[in-house]
């Protein structure tokens, strides 16, 4: 679904690991954002970050707060919420996000890694917006890329 011609809605298809790079045999996690054109934008991430996605994709409880978790308890308390997270950006492969809140109807904007704004979105359903010039840039048709 195309948000507007410079955004599109996405969704987190899952925590995967894959190869770093073409010629590398080291391997890492990675989150793939799939559009409904059937586009998959791999953003590779830390560990950390990847588990914290997994849990929340997995309903996975634990005893105590994640990081994530606590950072939703605090903007929860304070009558704020993710209204969405925005990947507007790229550079020399480095993704750029952006986390908006809001209470009453007022909004803020804040600069993110991409793996922390997924986290918390994956555990409050906030939409997911890609811009069109990074899908362009940096996805690849799901078909074209395979999980082993």
């Amino acid at each position: 679904m195309v948000v507007s011609e410079e955004y599109v809605l996405v969704k987190v298809a899952g925590v995967f690991v894959a190869n770093t790079g073409e010629l590398s045999e080291e391997t890492g996690p990675v989150v793939f954002l799939e559009s409904e054109e059937k586009r998959i934008l791999p953003i590779y991430i830390g560990v950390s970050e990847a588990f914290s996605i997994q849990t929340a994709l997995d309903n996975t409880p634990y005893p105590r707060p994640l990081t994530h978790d606590l950072f939703i308890s605090v903007l929860e308390n304070s009558g704020l919420r993710v209204e969405k997270i925005v990947i507007d950006d790229i550079s020399e492969g480095v993704f750029f996000s952006r986390l908006i809140i809001s209470k009453n109807g007022d909004s803020s904007e804040f600069d993110a890694r991409p793996s922390d704004c997924i986290a918390l979105s994956v555990r409050t359903s906030a939409p997911v917006y890609v811009s069109s010039k990074v899908m362009e840039q940096a996805s690849v048709e799901k078909k074209d890329y395979t999980v082993e």
